[in-house]
Formats: structure tokens, C-alpha cells, sequence
């Protein structure tokens, strides 16, 4: 298991880490994040501590590209409809 740690004696300073980090981790689609767990602090502080693994391997949708259009965009010539630009979708390597 792995665990991030957000640790600090000043309980503003790591609460304003925390409200960037955590909507970071929810965005990852690489990542899974537990809730946040509050951990007690000597002279009020924040403790703070997350456990982070792995996701699953992601769903990857295809749209074909083989069928005829009826209507879209056309060229300047007025012929075929023109190709639109798709971009090209990476997995993570595996490991």
C-alpha cells in the first residue's frame, strides 16, 4: 500500500495544500484515492494522510471512421466531406 502524507505545524498553510492536491488526485484517471484521514497533531497542526494505488486499465473507446457520413463538413473543392483530426490516445506503459 502506499500512502501520501500532508504534515505541517501550520494547519492554514497544509489546508491550502490539500485543496489543490486532493482535486488533482480525484482528476487522475491513473490513480485511486482514499477519502482523506485526519490524524491527530501535537500543538495544532495538520496530519493528514491518503492511501494511493493504481487504477484499473482504462476503458478506451474507438469511434469508426469506416462509415459514410451523410452530412458534415465539407472541403473547399465541394467534395468529400473533410477529415476531421482525431488525436491519438497513449496508455500508460504497463508495469
Amino acid at each position: 500500500m502506499v500512502q501520501l502524507r500532508v504534515m505541517t505545524d501550520d494547519k492554514q498553510r497544509g489546508e491550502e495544500v490539500l485543496a489543490v492536491l486532493l482535486p488533482l488526485l480525484n482528476a487522475c484517471t491513473a490513480l485511486q484515492a482514499s477519502e482523506p484521514t485526519k490524524l491527530s497533531h501535537r500543538g495544532g497542526g495538520l496530519r493528514v494522510v491518503l492511501d494511493v494505488q493504481l487504477a484499473g486499465a482504462p476503458t478506451v473507446t474507438v469511434e469508426r471512421d469506416d462509415v459514410p457520413r451523410s452530412s458534415g463538413p465539407r472541403s473547399r473543392t465541394g467534395g468529400a466531406p473533410a477529415r476531421r483530426q482525431r488525436r491519438r490516445l497513449e496508455l500508460p506503459p504497463a508495469g
